[in-house]
C-alpha cells in the first residue's frame, strides 16, 4: 500500500526536531507492516497551529490525495491534522471519498478497522478540548501580568517593550524576564503629539499622512509603505495615549463556515483598567478635542447600504469637513432645503440647490463673504460681548441657586440624623463591651453602621455640591476669551475646526427672503439666538445684493 506522512508542530508549545521525529515514528511503523512511504508525499508544516485550517503543507497534502496519488495517510496522532474538530470531521470525510485510509500511529487508530471512525470523533473532541484549555490557560497567564503592572499585546506607535523584573531562564535555556513594561520614545511621541493637534485643527487625515511621508518621518515598523489613513485614524483613537490601557477589550471568534476569525468586542465588565501616567503623551483636553472632532466628521464618508444603522443615516461630507465658515450650515426658509455656493462669481454666491433644482421658489442669492461678514458682526455687536456673556454667566449661577436651594436645609437635617446614628452605634458598642452581647445586638449595630456609613456618603456628596457650586467666571477671563475667538473668526475662516466651533455657536443658519413693499427681496437669517436681522438693509431693508456688489 503506498502511503503519504503528514506532520506538524506548533509554535506554542513544540521544537522543529517534532517533525524529524513524527516522521521517524510513522517509518518504523511503515517497516512494520505492508506500507511504503512515498518519499515525494512527505507533507509538513512548521509553527502552525492546529487550529488553523489553510495550512501550506495540509492543502498540497489534500490536492494529492484527491489526485489518489496514494492509498494511506500516515500521521504520528490524529491532532497533527487538526484540533477543530468540525474540520477534522471534514477531512475524515474527504479522505473516505478519495479512497484514502487515514492511519494514525500513537493513537492505534486505522480507518481500515471497522470501528475507528467511532474513536477518531472521540479523539477529535479530546484535541480540541486540548485547544480550548490551552486558550484559557494561557488568557489566565495574561491577566495575571496585566494584572501586575505588565502590558500585553500590541505596544502602539509612539512606545517600545522593554524587560522589567527579575529575569531567569526559562525550560529551553532562554533568558526571561518576569514581564514587559510600555516606554515612551520620545521623538515618536512627538509625532502623535502633532498628530493630534494637526486633527484638532481641522486638518484632513490624508493631509496628515502626506505631510509625514513628504517628509520621510518612519513609521511604527521602520518599513516601506508610509503613513496612511488607517494608521492615523487608529492613533487618533488608541486611549493608551492618555495614560490609559485598556486590556481583554475584544476576542476573535471562527466562522464554522469558512474557519475565517473575526473580532468581537467583550463585555465592558470584562475589560481590564488601568490608569498608567508614564504612558501618557497626550493631555486630556487635546483627547476630548479629538474625540469631538471625530463625532462631527462621522458618517461623513461613504457607507455601504448593508454596513448603515438605520437610526445613524450617513452625514453630509460638508458638513463635517465645511471648507468655509459656513459651509454646510445654512438651510433655506422657504423650503428647508440646504444653501451652498451656486454661483463662483467673485467670491460665490450662496443660494437655494432645491431653487436651482426648480423645486423651490427662493431665487434670491448672497454672496458668501458679505455673508460671513454680516454674520460675524451680528454676533460681534448683539451677542460675543463681555458685558452680554457677563449677565448670561450671572443668570445662570442664579438659577443654579434657585435649583440648589434646598440643599443647606437637607445638609443640615442629613448631619443630624448621621449625629444620631452614630449615638446609637457608641451606645451598641458600650452595651457589647459590658458583657452583655446578644445575636440581636449584634445585627441592630450591623444594621447601625451601615447606617452610619450611607448617611456619611450623603453628608459627603452634598458637602461636595455646596463647595462647587457654579460660580461665574471673572469678567478678564470672559473678554480674553472674546478676543481669541474675535482673532480667529478674522483671521481664519478657512479653518474647518473654526466653522465647527461656529457651528457650535449658532446652530444650523435659516436664511428665509423677505420681500418689502419697496425695494428688492433680502435675506433674514435665523440661529440659535433668535430671529435676528443680520442681512437687513441699514436703511429699513430696502437694497438688494446686486445694489450692493455693484456699489
Amino acid at each position: 500500500m503506498r502511503a503519504a506522512v503528514y506532520a506538524r508542530f506548533s509554535s506554542e508549545n513544540q521544537r522543529e526536531q517534532s517533525i524529524e521525529d513524527q516522521i521517524r515514528v510513522c517509518r518504523e511503523f511503515a517497516m512494520r507492516g505492508d506500507i511504503t512511504i512515498l518519499s515525494e508525499h512527505i507533507y509538513f508544516d512548521e509553527a502552525q497551529s492546529g487550529s488553523v485550517r489553510a495550512r501550506p503543507g495540509l492543502e498540497a497534502l489534500k490536492a494529492a490525495a484527491e489526485a489518489k496519488q496514494f492509498e494511506a495517510l500516515l500521521v504520528d496522532d490524529s491532532s497533527r491534522l487538526s484540533r477543530d474538530n468540525q474540520y477534522f470531521n471534514t477531512l475524515l470525510c474527504l479522505f473516505q471519498y478519495w479512497g484514502v485510509s487515514l492511519i494514525s500511529v500513537s493513537d492505534g487508530l486505522d480507518m481500515r478497522e471497522e470501528h475507528a471512525k467511532v474513536a477518531y470523533q472521540f479523539r477529535g473532541i479530546i484535541n480540541e478540548l486540548y485547544l480550548t484549555d490551552l486558550k484559557k490557560k494561557t488568557h489566565r497567564g495574561q491577566m495575571g501580568q496585566v494584572l501586575r503592572g505588565f502590558s500585553m499585546g500590541a505596544k502602539g506607535y509612539g512606545y517600545k517593550s522593554v524587560p522589567d523584573g527579575q529575569t531567569k531562564l526559562d525550560k529551553k535555556g532562554r533568558l526571561r524576564a518576569d514581564g514587559f513594561k510600555l516606554v515612551v520614545i520620545p521623538e515618536d511621541a512627538r509625532i502623535v503629539q502633532r498628530i493630534f493637534a494637526h486633527f484638532v485643527e481641522g486638518k484632513a487625515i490624508t493631509k496628515i499622512a502626506g505631510e509625514l511621508n513628504d517628509e520621510g518621518v518612519p513609521t511604527k515598523t521602520r518599513l516601506r509603505g508610509g503613513w496612511n489613513v488607517s494608521t492615523i485614524s487608529r492613533i487618533l483613537k488608541d486611549e493608551k495615549y492618555t495614560g490609559k490601557y485598556v486590556w481583554n477589550r475584544s476576542t476573535h471568534v471562527k466562522d464554522p463556515l469558512s474557519g475565517k476569525r473575526k473580532k468581537v468586542e467583550r463585555a465592558k465588565e470584562e475589560w481590564v483598567t488601568q490608569h498608567r501616567p508614564e504612558m501618557r503623551i497626550i493631555t486630556d483636553e487635546i483627547w476630548a478635542a479629538a474625540q469631538k472632532r471625530w463625532s462631527q466628521i462621522d458618517r461623513a464618508f461613504p457607507i455601504r447600504p448593508a454596513k448603515r444603522a438605520p437610526q445613524a443615516p450617513q452625514r453630509s461630507y460638508v458638513e463635517a469637513n465645511p471648507t468655509h465658515l459656513l459651509s454646510g450650515a445654512l438651510k433655506c426658509g422657504s423650503c428647508g432645503g440646504a444653501m451652498a455656493l451656486v454661483s463662483g462669481k467673485g467670491s460665490g454666491y450662496y443660494g437655494c440647490l432645491n431653487a436651482s433644482r426648480k423645486s423651490c421658489d427662493n431665487r434670491v442669492l448672497i454672496a458668501r463673504k458679505r455673508l460671513e461678514e454680516k454674520l460675524v458682526g451680528a454676533l460681534n455687536e448683539e451677542v460675543l460681548q463681555a458685558d452680554v456673556l457677563e449677565l448670561v454667566y450671572e443668570r445662570t449661577a442664579a438659577k443654579v441657586r434657585e435649583h440648589f436651594k434646598h440643599v443647606p436645609e437637607e445638609l443640615r437635617l442629613k448631619k443630624l440624623e448621621l449625629s444620631r446614628a452614630e449615638s446609637r452605634v457608641h451606645h451598641f458598642i458600650e452595651f457589647i463591651a459590658s458583657g452583655r452581647a446578644t445575636p440581636a445586638l449584634a445585627d441592630a449595630l450591623a444594621q447601625a453602621e451601615e447606617q452610619v456609613k450611607t448617611l456619611s456618603a450623603d453628608v459627603a456628596a452634598m458637602e461636595g455640591a455646596k463647595d462647587h457650586a457654579f460660580t461665574p467666571p471673572p469678567r478678564a477671563w470672559i473678554a480674553d476669551r472674546l478676543k481669541k475667538l474675535n482673532d480667529l473668526l478674522a483671521s481664519r475662516t478657512e479653518k474647518a475646526a473654526l466653522a465647527l466651533a461656529l457651528r457650535d455657536l449658532t446652530g444650523p443658519v435659516t436664511l428665509t427672503p423677505q420681500v418689502p413693499e419697496v425695494g428688492k427681496p433680502y435675506f433674514s437669517a435665523t440661529c440659535r439666538f433668535n430671529a435676528l436681522n443680520l442681512l437687513a438693509i441699514a436703511d429699513g431693508g430696502v437694497g438688494s445684493n446686486r445694489l450692493h456688489w455693484w456699489s
